[in-house]
């Protein structure tokens, strides 16, 4: 059953909003599930699963063989391919656990610590468990139902959160971290099956499978070497400087992912399977482009701004003194997230435009560059590292954007205007902030939770006094923003397309 080009646009607009929703929604949990995780654990427990993580996040960022995004993206599909790529996942699901099963021993030994094989064993049962739902995710992508993925999203994460968080407070130690992530995942696939509910039929067409695979493997190849970009340091640290520097490490590094994952991730989202629909009319795709990054910006460079300036005040509060090597570290990475946050914004474009091959080929050679700078940071500790890796970063970004921008006719002056209110703001901000923190600092010394409270209230404030001041008209959209996106949304409604997908059993409840 096909849907109306009303109903598109409507879901297109609504989806937004459902999307806000769940990345605000996980962004508040996940901080304080990791703040409760980090007073009950220790640096070399989250440092182990980082350990195991290496691997399984390697598999993890190969295992939908690209075929998610075939779903969401070509025109027209019916059952068939649904259930094709169905029984592949689960499939590649059941190969990928005995891979990382046997190779659990090596792993352990890389890593000089035995206990990593059986996390990594037990861990890796969580591909056969998110196979199922794989498909269903896809199906509610393509079809715009955010608030079904919403739901699923939300549910994943209080799984992993409510079960890691008791598992730990009743002392096991690091296993509370992995069998917390298996039963988020559990949740997750039940909740995938309950909002979108086709099932599968006994059925493959090898046909079928290859004309997703045909644009598929692009994107599982990009996938894979963006993996290595961006875990190379996890690998480097773990094996040259142990668990309790990756322990610290990560913290300092998922500080910095929060308004990456979290708030961009809520409009990026949104934006391949709107662009995917508008994909031959470059202006609509510049103009909603456009919008795009100057939300994401007007939204996480101040976030990022902040977390510099107060991360000492941040870190003793909220995870205690015992993490307080994560301080150095985060502030300079705090550089990177700015540019990430921005900067994924180009794989909706270039998928949404059919060329993941681009993306693919930059990664590999971005793999290069950053497997040899961190190397070199390496041999300075943690903080050598995190300075490797946004050095890096920084050379990389402008690269990539300026391909980007090529394939849609954007200027890099347009680009960069579209920017240049967040960084002005963001940047008057952190230095108001900071020189407004050495003053408290002075008048109540050793009343960190003050002082981190005082400050953010002033950031608050300096930063939507000088949007106000600069005349942004989407400064009085920011309350909205996070539920609503009205401006982006309009972009989006009027960008959605006139040709609806097509339909295929299931996709009406």
């Amino acid at each position: 059953m096909s849907e109306s080009t009303i109903d598109i646009r409507q879901k297109s607009v609504k989806g937004v909003g459902w999307n806000g929703i769940s990345q605000i929604t996980r962004q508040g949990f996940q901080f304080v599930v990791t703040a409760i995780l980090a007073r009950l654990l220790l640096p070399s427990e989250f440092g182990l699963v980082g350990m195991a993580g290496i691997v399984t996040g390697l598999v993890f960022s190969v295992r939908e063989l690209g075929l998610s995004a075939a779903i969401v993206q070509r025109k027209d599909l019916d059952d068939l391919h649904l259930s094709s790529s169905f029984w592949v996942n689960v499939g590649a699901g059941l190969v990928f656990f005995g891979v990382c099963s046997a190779i659990a021993p090596f792993a352990a030994r890389f890593f000089k610590r035995e206990i990593v094989a059986p996390i990594l064993i037990i861990s890796s049962t969580g591909f056969v468990i998110s196979s199922l739902g794989i498909v269903h995710r896809a199906a509610l992508l393509r079809r715009l139902d955010f608030k079904a993925v919403a739901v699923a999203e939300i549910g994943t994460f209080v799984g992993y959160g409510v079960a890691s968080v008791l598992m730990a407070a009743l002392g096991f130690g690091v296993w509370s971290l992995v069998y917390g992530s298996l039963f988020g995942s559990l949740v997750g696939v039940v909740l995938w099956w309950a909002g979108f509910r086709w099932r599968p039929a006994f059925k493959f067409s090898r046909q079928k499978f290859f004309e997703l695979f045909r644009f598929g493997w692009s994107v599982m190849g990009s996938g894979l070497v963006g993996y290595f970009n961006q875990n190379v340091d996890y690998l480097v640290i773990g094996r040259r400087l142990g668990a309790s520097p990756l322990g610290i490490y990560t913290l300092a590094f998922k500080l910095i992912s929060f308004p990456l994952t979290r708030i961009s991730s809520m409009i990026t989202g949104v934006t391949f399977p709107a662009f995917s629909r508008m994909q031959n009319d470059d202006r609509r795709l510049r103009r909603a482009y456009t919008k795009m990054v100057r939300y994401i910006s007007l939204l996480t460079f101040p976030v990022l701004a902040g977390l510099m300036v107060l991360a000492p005040q941040l870190v003793r509060v909220v995870y205690g003194p015992k993490w307080v090597g994560a301080v150095i570290p985060l502030r300079i990475m705090c550089v990177l997230g700015m540019l990430k946050a921005v900067g994924t914004t180009v794989g909706s474009i270039l998928m949404a435009k059919g060329r993941p091959d681009i993306l693919l080929k930059f990664q590999v050679l971005l793999f290069i560059g950053i497997t040899a700078a961190v190397i070199v940071g390496s041999f300075y500790g943690i903080v050598g590292v995190a300075l490797a890796v946004t050095l890096m970063t920084v050379v990389a970004f402008p690269i990539i954007q300026a391909i980007t921008n090529r394939q849609i006719g954007l200027s890099f002056k347009e680009y960069l205007t579209s920017l240049w209110p967040a960084v002005f703001a963001s940047a008057l901000m952190a230095c108001s902030v900071l020189f407004c923190k050495s003053i408290i600092i002075q008048l109540v010394p050793g009343k960190s939770l003050l002082v981190l409270l005082f400050s953010i209230g002033l950031g608050v404030l300096f930063y939507w006094g000088t949007l106000k001041l600069m005349g942004i008209e989407e400064m009085e959209q920011l309350p909205l923003l996070l539920s609503e996106m009205p401006l982006l949304s309009r972009v989006l409604r009027k960008g959605a397309g006139s040709e609806p997908p097509s339909g295929f059993r299931g996709d009406s409840r």
